[in-house]
């Protein structure tokens, strides 16, 4: 018996001791020790920092869950051409302070709010991930002036729309989780396990994200995503957005496995204008798994000009990152360098040099492909040369190899079949060629077409037809009366 209980009371204090270390990790706060003016403020209480590039009409980055700003590197440095560029790192994120509470998507608007006010920011464009969206969301609904474009990024609508690996589900349970966090921040294989189920291609995660991943606090990851499913739940957020009537982009991967992708169906259904793009072969982070593809339509859906998205078609989405960081971004073929002021000039660019050839050309160059309203509505594209006028017919051909004027009036052209060689006048289907209808107009009726003809009438007399027939009653039984003679 004593061994038994020697072995109970080792495990006892074993389980003591890791739930008090459970319980001092979960109260670890992380606050910033020297904080500069041109990289952190103070809002709610708490130091944020930030960053600002560009210039132009202000534009707002916000990060998800176990992320931070530095996931929107490649769309910043982009955006920063046109706009100004705006990006912090939630609270209990990245380099910003780490309290032991005021998370979830009631704190993350209240803190937006005071981000866009401080810096005096109104219809600005907000383009939002992952539970970062959800604050978004809340934030456009509760003030509308403050934004004026709404994209949303791989953005759960529900509660149920979240499902977690199970690694990364042991760092959110209430009790063991902060040891299981712990461990993921001194170890760099966990948080590798944490974060591939992220990305559909695994070469796509990056040393940023694995970092990012350690930074948080076990306060920061667990009260953040167990308020946020919890404010989410039943469709609450969804149906808040009903306020929203700005423009909204929804986004997300059609192979991501932290969010559903069905949730831009939720979030369509309660936005009224709320345009939708589903990518192919991407995970949770379009961001960093499609930088061309998602820069193009992020641009496109905040200039409303759509030859962003033509012109990286045409070459392709598929992107070395590698050769991409390498090569500046203002250099990139995969993005031209548009006008600069806020409303693009839609209007085609005219080519002076070839205008001047076209000039001294000896033939006009070929007609466009126009399209005509028929029925109300224009046909497509590919149907259009169906309605083009029909070619003019050609001349019918003689069966023989003769073809005799075709202006001539149908009088002559019998004349000339009768000066031929021993050629018996044909009549029109004659003249036709082989399997060739006969288009020759019809001739006008004569008027005696139906009279009879008098010879006609004197050969019946002749040759006694009116007897025959009066014989022929007689013998059936008819009593004809006889036709008097002439």
């Amino acid at each position: 018996m004593a061994p038994m209980n020697t072995i109970l009371i080792v495990l006892l204090l074993v389980a003591g001791l890791l739930a008090v270390a459970s319980f001092t990790l979960g109260r670890i706060t992380d606050e910033v020790e020297s904080a500069r003016d041109t990289e952190y403020i103070e809002l709610e209480g708490a130091w944020v920092r930030y960053s600002v590039i560009g210039a132009g009409p202000p534009v707002l980055l916000v990060h998800g869950w176990l992320s931070s700003s530095r996931v929107w590197e490649r769309l910043a440095r982009r955006l920063a051409q046109r706009f100004t560029v705006y990006t912090l790192d939630l609270k209990g994120f990245g380099d910003s302070d780490k309290p032991l509470s005021g998370y979830g998507v009631r704190y993350g608007s209240r803190l937006l709010y005071a981000f866009c006010a401080h810096f005096g920011l109104t219809n600005t464009a907000v383009i939002a991930h992952d539970l970062g969206g959800d604050m978004a969301v809340k934030l456009a609904a509760d003030h509308p002036g403050m934004v004026g474009r709404l994209a949303l990024v791989s953005a759960p609508a529900d509660e149920d729309q979240i499902d977690l690996p199970t690694p990364l589900w042991l760092v959110t349970l209430p009790v063991a989780g902060p040891l299981f966090y712990a461990l993921g921040q001194s170890v760099r294989g966990v948080r590798v396990l944490w974060l591939r189920p992220f990305f559909a291609d695994r070469n796509d995660l990056t040393d940023e994200a694995i970092e990012d991943a350690g930074k948080s606090t076990p306060a920061a990851v667990a009260g953040t995503l167990a308020v946020t499913k919890h404010e989410i739940s039943g469709g609450r957020l969804a149906r808040q957005a009903r306020a929203i009537k700005v423009p909204v982009l929804i986004v997300a991967g059609e192979d991501d496995q932290i969010v559903d992708p069905q949730s831009i169906d939720t979030w369509a259904r309660t936005i009224s204008q709320a345009e939708v793009h589903l990518m192919d072969e991407c995970g949770h982070m379009p961001m960093i798994e499609h930088p061309a593809e998602f820069n193009a339509r992020m641009l496109a859906f905040l200039t409303g000009d759509r030859r962003y998205l033509e012109t990286v078609a045409d070459q392709g989405y598929e992107q070395d990152r590698d050769a991409e960081d390498r090569q500046p971004i203002e250099e990139s073929p995969a993005f031209p360098d548009f006008a600069e002021d806020e409303t693009m000039d839609l209007t085609p660019q005219r080519d002076e040099a070839a205008d001047d050839e076209r000039l001294f050309e000896e033939e006009p160059s070929e007609a466009p492909n126009i399209h005509r309203k028929q029925a109300g509505h224009y046909a497509p594209e590919d149907s259009a040369a169906r309605h083009e006028e029909p070619p003019a017919e050609p001349e019918p051909v003689d069966e023989r190899g003769d073809e005799p004027p075709g202006e001539q009036p149908p009088d002559e052209r019998v004349a000339f079949e009768e000066n031929r060689e021993g050629v018996k006048p044909r009549g029109p289907r004659d003249r036709q060629a082989p399997n060739r209808p006969n288009r020759d107009p019809i001739a006008e009726i004569p008027e005696d077409l139906f009279e009879w003809p008098e010879e006609w009438d004197a050969r019946r007399r002749r040759e006694g037809y009116g007897e025959r027939r009066r014989e022929d009653r007689r013998s059936a039984g008819g009593d004809e009366p006889e036709e008097p003679r002439p």
